[in-house]
């Protein structure tokens, strides 16, 4: 019980991970796209090797050698981040500026072979849908299968037909497409997730200043009404030195509650179940009537439980205004009783009396007492109160932490 009880339940943020995200959508388009450019690089260095007694010494060496480094670094910036989406541009740029210039490095036509472009146009295609914005992709998309067409109808690709050639451009175009257009599906559908999570955070954090804010009220409306109003309207009933006396104990007493406000009674050590009941027994003790705090059934763990400060400040306030309302209200000749219990994690706490009782519906909503010092003030610190009563048949206050959804955890 020494666990303080969020006021929202256990953020679960702390615990769950979002499974798509613009971040993890990325990682994993940079993983992909190594394996591809790598695995497709080292199988088709053999095409290379076989056509190079058709290219020129020199540039049928560079060219493919310069598409080798850019997918190297392709592999490298899975490592290294920030190398991302240079290296996919660049693997994009390298291969449309080395398919341009192929035809120029053959020396005598090919035989019945497929440009070794061909082997990894599709690497191309895929690094430029993932470092290009999407527009400058798709023309990218669109110029490879044309360039590659052209270059098979001509005679150092093969002089292939208009016909082969378009099946082949038609081919590549179809994979890039289909590759370009998963990409900015995923890429929308993990930004779409990134902003309802940024959302959602705005909303929790707002919920969160909202609700101290309204802790904050409930705690100095209740302070207000407890001690400094019932001080000011008991100084001036005054006109003995008994009631002096009194009077000047309550104003101890307010200046004492607006200091332990001030210091902000969450952030202490929590408090046992004995001590609650002793500052609950203390505070009824010195009222104007008689109020007997009985005991109440207690577990085999009372003896080392403990409550949260907050928590212990809100009970022990709320069973004493109870009990200051049945002295003012429920008559002079009224018997009044208080019991405290402990059993299975719950702390219940009832104040009632015999007396007049009255109806909860005919209390104006500028009145605090009831309101702001008892109901509100324990629900805030996560339990719950409840009151039953009816004209002439006496008022039963329960105070209980948890509240019993949470007890239920």
């Amino acid at each position: 019980m020494t666990t303080e009880v969020a006021p929202f339940g256990a953020d679960p943020a702390r615990n769950v991970r979002a499974t798509v995200s613009q971040a993890s959508v990325e990682r994993a388009f940079a993983i992909l796209l190594a394996v591809f450019a790598l695995g497709f690089g080292a199988t088709n260095v053999s095409q290379v090797v076989a056509q190079l007694p058709f290219l020129d010494p020199v540039a049928g060496v560079v060219l493919p050698c310069v598409l080798a480094v850019s997918f190297v670094l392709v592999g490298v910036s899975v490592f290294v981040r920030r190398l991302v989406q240079p290296a996919q541009i660049a693997t994009a740029l390298l291969f449309l500026v080395v398919l341009v210039l192929w035809p120029f490095t053959v020396v005598r036509p090919l035989e019945a072979q497929q440009p070794w472009p061909w082997w990894v146009c599709n690497v191309g295609t895929v690094a430029a849908a993932m470092g290009f914005a999407t527009w400058r992709a798709v023309v990218y998309t669109a110029v490879v299968p044309v360039v590659y067409a052209l270059i098979r109808i001509a005679p150092t690709g093969g002089d292939v037909g208009v016909l082969r050639a378009v099946l082949d451009g038609t081919y590549i175009g179809i994979l890039g497409g289909a590759a370009l257009v998963l990409i900015v599906i995923l890429r929308r559908a993990a930004a779409t997730v990134d902003t309802a999570q940024a959302t959602a955070v705005r909303r929790y954090a707002h919920a969160i200043r909202e609700h101290a804010t309204e802790v904050e009220r409930i705690q100095v409306d209740a302070i207000v009404h407890d001690s400094v109003l019932t001080t000011l309207l008991s100084a001036a009933r005054t006109d003995t030195q008994d009631a002096r006396t009194l009077a000047a104990r309550m104003a101890r007493n307010a200046i004492d509650h607006l200091a332990a406000a001030a210091d902000a009674p969450g952030d202490g050590p929590p408090v046992s179940l004995t001590e609650l009941r002793d500052r609950v027994t203390h505070a009824v003790t010195g009222l104007a009537a008689p109020v007997t705090v009985r005991p109440g059934h207690r577990s085999s763990a009372s003896a080392t439980a403990t409550v949260p400060a907050v928590v212990a400040d809100a009970l022990a306030s709320a069973a004493v205004q109870a009990a200051v309302n049945s002295v003012q209200h429920a008559g002079q000749t009224a018997s009044r009783w208080v019991t405290m219990e402990h059993t299975a994690g719950v702390v219940r706490i009832e104040v009632c009396d015999d007396g007049s009782g009255f109806d909860q519906d005919a209390i104006p909503a500028e009145r605090l007492g009831v309101r702001r010092s008892i109901l509100e003030r324990v629900v805030s610190a996560g339990g719950t109160a409840t009151i039953h009563t009816t004209p002439g048949s006496g008022t039963h206050v329960v105070l209980t932490w948890p509240a019993p959804d949470e007890a239920a955890r």
